[in-house]
């Protein structure tokens, strides 16, 4: 009988002493809570190219940088793969503010709000010799009065970066002069400079917006498109195109575009670190563009018959578009500004 007093006297002392317990752990969750840092800022951050792009490695590094450094303050969530729409739409959407901001060619600019950009886009005046001078330009006074000029569009700009040299696929025949493109449909940027370019090379050039590309080529609105190696290979566009010519005939500027107003209305400490991760993204898509052309030209020879121009060829190409410098100079608004871009690329206007 003492026995079961007592066993029932030590269950009661435990029950109590769980209770007390319980009762000790409440009080610290209320005296000591634990809280998640919810930011103050969400970005949405959108591009056309898929993931494992360097275009879209570059959103994530972007990312990477302001939550780091942030703290938990900006929040940025990233839509790669067009799924905000094409390049027209996005630009749209950033200057509106329904996007925060958005990664894409500079020609895009240079067609809707910037017409000064438009002189990058001229056939092969950047190449291997003078690459890292236009760099240069695009880093210092060049690339901030293009800057300045977009912030009057409801444009921040954080950094321009390298999409690269671009190269004609078709659906007919290798391109090796100037003669094979007559006659082919070929899809361009809706940009009016490039789009003379291949009118002047005998092609037939139609303005779709790259959201629409895959399908075009599909269904034979158009025979051919241009676009930088990685862009071909990662948008599987060997699918529906069985000839890649190496010509090189633009190299392309990207930029990262993001909204004035939504800019203008972060702290002082915030906007520093955005700007600082706008240009060590710039910093770090240029290195991983330029390191993984040759491993992408490698994938696409397995799936496409690749042929690349002969220098002589190339004097043709570039016999053809000649005309197209000094015509450029005369009929732009800041005749200056172009002037002092093609003469610092060593580019000849006569």
């Amino acid at each position: 009988m003492k026995r079961i007093k007592y066993t029932s006297l030590l269950l009661f002392v435990v029950f109590i002493a769980l209770i007390l317990a319980g009762c000790g752990t409440q009080s610290e969750k209320k005296e000591n809570p634990v809280t998640e840092k919810k930011p103050e800022f969400l970005f949405r951050f959108g591009a056309t190219q898929p993931e494992g792009h360097p275009t879209a490695l570059t959103l994530y590094k972007f990312k990477e940088i302001v939550e780091e450094k942030g703290e938990g303050r900006i929040k940025v969530e990233v839509y790669p793969a067009k799924q905000l729409g094409g390049n027209v739409e996005m630009n749209e959407a950033v200057q509106q503010g329904s996007l925060t901001m958005t990664y894409g060619a500079i020609s895009y600019m240079g067609a809707n709000f910037e017409p000064r950009y438009n002189v990058f886009s001229l056939p092969f005046i950047i190449n291997d010799k003078n690459v890292e001078k236009a760099y240069a330009m695009m880093d210092g006074d060049t690339g901030k009065q293009l800057s300045a000029t977009l912030e009057k569009n409801g444009f921040k700009v954080l950094g321009y970066g390298r999409q690269g040299y671009r190269n004609i696929t078709n659906s007919k025949k290798p391109i090796q002069t100037p003669s094979d493109l007559e006659g082919i449909k070929i899809r361009l940027q809706p940009n009016k400079t490039q789009m003379d370019t291949f009118s002047k090379l005998g092609a037939n050039p139609a303005a779709i917006d790259f959201a629409e590309l895959y399908s075009a080529l599909q269904q034979g609105v158009v025979d051919a498109q241009e676009n930088p190696i990685d862009i071909i290979y990662t948008n599987k566009f060997y699918e529906v195109q069985k000839y890649l010519s190496i010509t090189n005939h633009f190299f392309e500027f990207t930029g990262i575009y993001m909204n004035k107003g939504i800019f203008d209305k972060l702290p002082a400490d915030l906007q520093q670190i955005v700007e600082e991760a706008g240009m060590e993204s710039i910093k770090y898509q240029r290195q991983i563009s330029e390191e993984s052309e040759d491993e992408y030209l490698a994938k696409i020879e397995a799936e496409m018959e690749v042929n690349k121009i002969t220098t002589e060829n190339a004097e043709l190409f570039q016999q053809k578009v000649q005309s197209m410098y000094s015509e450029y100079v005369e009929q732009a608004e800041d005749k200056e500004f172009a002037k002092n871009v093609l003469n610092n690329l060593g580019v000849s206007l006569n």
